[in-house]
């Protein structure tokens, strides 16, 4: 007996010791000292590599522990790799982040081969802006207004043949009768847009206005470019005449369907980590994301960049998200048959020309 109880009070001693039970990391102590790397799914220079690295540098400061945060661009597939690797790669841990085309719950349900992880489960940080797109053409196309468009073809770059620069042109088409041509492989929206001043192509679609004003502003001040349609749920205050997509619809189906393809613009430049992190650690970074965005010295440099900055909350974007995933199949079917019929169209139109 005298031998138990001398045991017991060796390991309560070595337990006394030790610091006692093991006591759960916090989120500061996880952070410290840590590099978190934020992905970016384009190449640099374009909307959403501007507002990823006008976050990050602010970032850090909010987040316990202040970790380092290093911004790595991982352009390809009109942001298709930087997601999957975000949902299927990365470790789930909270040191990895990153921000990609806010039209990929559409991409979801597009295109299921290509986007094969499910967005609904990521663990959503929030958004920095309420982003409107538009179609643009640079002013020598002789494009103007969207009616110019159902008179003449027109040339729009893209990177995918399923990225926005590429479907919503196709849709337009299939939808409201214009004449957009899509020519593909470029490597991200600055190219496209360098491809325009060269006179290769006459325009692109899926352009953030915000994104545009901020990082091609004289293109604007010297009208370099027209603006032939905006994509959102309301109009761009600074764009009143420019028809909104939503307004055009003729009938209940088509209501649908440009809302649908409309409802991303809740979700401007979205933030977001891979799926299962942990709860403590997503709630202080969204947290983190919402104090960086009041942060003055952050508002100041968005100020002074001009870029417009509108958050939502991660519940926020979580919840387009969801909405977007939950569209009925007949929606999603009727979309493909008109892209379809218009992508024959076109390809019969290029064939008759040879």
């Amino acid at each position: 007996m005298q031998k138990i109880l001398l045991g017991a009070v060796g390991i309560c001693a070595v337990l006394f010791a030790a610091g006692g039970p093991a006591r759960a990391q916090t989120v500061e102590e996880f952070y410290r000292g840590k590099t978190v790397k934020f992905v970016v799914g384009s190449n640099t220079g374009g909307s959403y590599d501007t507002y990823s690295r006008l976050l990050t540098a602010f970032m850090s400061r909010h987040i316990p522990g202040n970790p380092t945060l290093l911004v790595e661009n991982m352009p390809g597939a009109s942001g298709v790799k930087s997601a999957q690797y975000l949902g299927e790669i990365a470790p789930k841990d909270g040191t990895v982040i990153g921000m990609f085309n806010q039209s990929m719950p559409q991409r979801q349900m597009f295109e299921p081969d290509q986007v094969h992880f499910d967005l609904a489960k990521f663990s959503w940080i929030g958004a920095m802006n309420t982003s409107t797109t538009v179609f643009i053409t640079w002013h020598a196309s002789g494009v103007k207004t969207l009616e110019d468009a159902r008179k003449k073809e027109v040339v729009m770059g893209a990177l995918s043949a399923t990225g926005g620069n590429s479907v919503y042109p196709l849709l337009i088409n299939a939808f409201l009768g214009t004449r957009f041509k899509v020519v593909l492989g470029y490597q991200g929206g600055n190219t496209i847009q360098l491809a325009m001043e060269r006179g290769e192509v006459d325009g692109r679609a899926a352009v953030v206005w915000s994104g545009l004003k901020a990082g091609w502003p004289q293109w604007i001040a010297e009208k370099k470019v027209y603006v032939l349609l905006q994509t959102g749920l309301v109009k761009e205050k600074d764009l009143p005449d420019v028809p909104l997509l939503l307004d055009l619809a003729r009938n209940d189906e088509e209501k649908a369907i440009f809302r649908f393809v409309s409802s991303d613009s809740a979700m401007g430049f979205p933030v977001t980590a891979p799926p299962g992190i942990p709860a403590d650690r997503l709630a202080a970074l969204q947290k983190a994301f919402l104090d960086t965005l009041k942060d003055p010295e952050f508002v100041k440099a968005a100020t002074e960049r001009k870029l417009e900055i509108e958050p939502s909350t991660g519940d926020e974007v979580k919840k387009v998200v969801v909405d977007l995933i939950g569209t009925p199949k007949e929606t999603i079917a009727k979309i493909k048959k008109g892209l379809a019929e218009a992508e024959a169209q076109a390809e019969e139109a290029t064939k008759a020309k040879k």
